[in-house]
């Protein structure tokens, strides 16, 4: 071999041994980075006839593991729904306050016991404004709890529609990288891409197909979301177009409905539209039952001063939001009932008919205690289990992490390694270009 050859040889070994020592670089810094993935080099040996020309990098490989990767995305989307159910429940649970005093189990409780004293006192003025005061105390009660429900109702739409805003930024961008990883392929542009992906997926249930160069196509509920250099917007809105009915993703400005079925996007729209407005309709049955109840027994029996036919709660009562005391009851508590028209003085028999009403099966084949129970039961149930579930994604999803970080994560003890071995292989051919310099130099001298 010529010395011009040991040169060509000892350069690109320098070039190359360089190039690999800088792909080990990157891995050392991005040892903390999640979202990176580890690049390794292959080397190939170049041959010039009957001996070789040296080394170079055959590929600059982006290290993966697609499987992990598409079950990271698939157990985001549960994940993202479980976090989000999770959040929602508790403030639901917060509305209702069990156990605090002013909720409305309380309420009823205070209530009935105050039509039991006014039984064992039915002439005393004290004990009615008290049963005047408990039924207000619990009037509000389900005023407040209905108010409260709606306006949580009202803030998770908005909620809905930056959450979908993001999504359709992370389309976009999605759409951007698959144009330049098909010109450029860089591993840095596809570390982005997944890390996209990996946001998108807690957010909505996605299906990824990966073509060879790149290029990803993602779809939710079996419609396209992008695919090569397009992208699909959408936007959340209520389906009967009324802007109060139930909210529904659709493609933008279309009528294709994109039936996402996970995700925490998922779980703001089945608590906007079918978790709140089971409460609504079970809080405004208790209060449209409640009033019923006792405006029947109250409207037929009479006061100490024989009065009768009056409400204790309004005569309209249709729910919570406008349950009232009867106008009359709230400005004067002389005028509550007590006994049954006819009766003498001292009697309260209606007042402990009224008061024994919690002990009916009135409401749903139960009484109005377990009724409304049944109700704080299953919302703790449900937060429960979202709780649970969360604690079960996130150690499947830590599994799975550690899964793909066996193949695409860096170890710094390895890397470590390869950059000793990278580092020597540059000094002996920094060397060998060394020696056949000095050498040229001295056939040169001889001259």
């Amino acid at each position: 071999m010529t010395m011009s050859k040991i040169m060509e040889t000892g350069k690109r070994s320098l070039l190359t041994y360089q190039s690999a020592i800088s792909t080990t670089s990157q891995n050392i810094s991005n040892v903390n980075n999640p979202e990176y993935s580890r690049r390794r080099v292959d080397f190939t040996s170049l041959s010039g006839g009957l001996t070789g020309l040296g080394v170079t990098l055959d590929e600059n490989i982006r290290l993966r593991q697609r499987f992990a990767e598409h079950q990271l995305w698939t157990e985001n989307q549960q994940l993202g729904m479980y976090d989000a159910y999770q959040s929602m429940f508790t403030q639901i649970e917060d509305i209702f306050a069990s156990g605090t005093g002013a909720d409305l189990n309380s309420a009823l409780s205070e209530f009935w016991d105050s039509w039991s004293d006014l039984a064992n006192d039915p002439e005393s003025s004290y004990a009615r404004t008290i049963v005047r005061d408990k039924g207000q105390i619990l009037v509000n009660a389900f005023n407040r709890q209905h108010t409260d429900l709606v306006n949580l109702q009202n803030q998770i739409e908005p909620e809905i529609g930056t959450m979908v805003d993001e999504i359709n930024g992370y389309l976009k961008q999605l759409q951007g990288l698959n144009t330049n990883i098909r010109t450029s392929g860089a591993a840095e542009l596809m570390d982005e891409r997944d890390r996209i992906l990996g946001e998108l997926s807690q957010m909505i249930d996605i299906k990824v197909k990966e073509k060879d160069n790149g290029e990803v196509s993602v779809s939710s509920a079996g419609l396209l979301l992008v695919s090569a250099d397009k992208y699909m917007e959408l936007e959340a809105r209520h389906a009967d177009g009324s802007g109060s009915g139930p909210m529904q993703i659709y493609y933008k400005n279309s009528t294709q409905q994109v039936a996402v079925s996970s995700g925490s996007v998922y779980a703001r729209l089945d608590t906007y539209n079918n978790r709140i407005p089971e409460y609504l309709d079970k809080l405004d049955d208790l209060a449209v039952e409640l009033a019923e109840q006792v405006n029947t027994l109250h409207f037929n029996a009479e006061n100490n001063t024989g009065i009768t036919n009056i409400y204790f709660f309004s005569g309209t009562v249709s729910g919570a939001a406008d349950l009232t005391l009867d106008g009359a009851v709230a400005a004067d508590p002389g005028l509550i009932a007590t006994r049954a028209a006819g009766e003498g003085e001292g009697s309260g028999s209606v007042a402990q008919a009224i008061s024994d009403l919690q002990f009916s099966n009135t409401i749903s084949n139960t009484t109005f205690a377990s009724y409304f129970n049944s109700m704080l039961v299953g919302i703790g149930s449900h937060l429960q289990e979202s709780q649970d579930m969360y604690s079960s994604q996130k150690l499947i999803i830590s599994q799975l992490q550690n899964f793909r970080d066996e193949t695409a994560g860096v170890s710094l003890d390895e890397e470590m390694t390869r950059l000793i071995q990278y580092e020597n292989a540059y000094q002996a051919a920094a060397k060998v270009v060394t020696t056949v310099d000095q050498m040229i130099q001295a056939v040169l001298a001889m001259k």
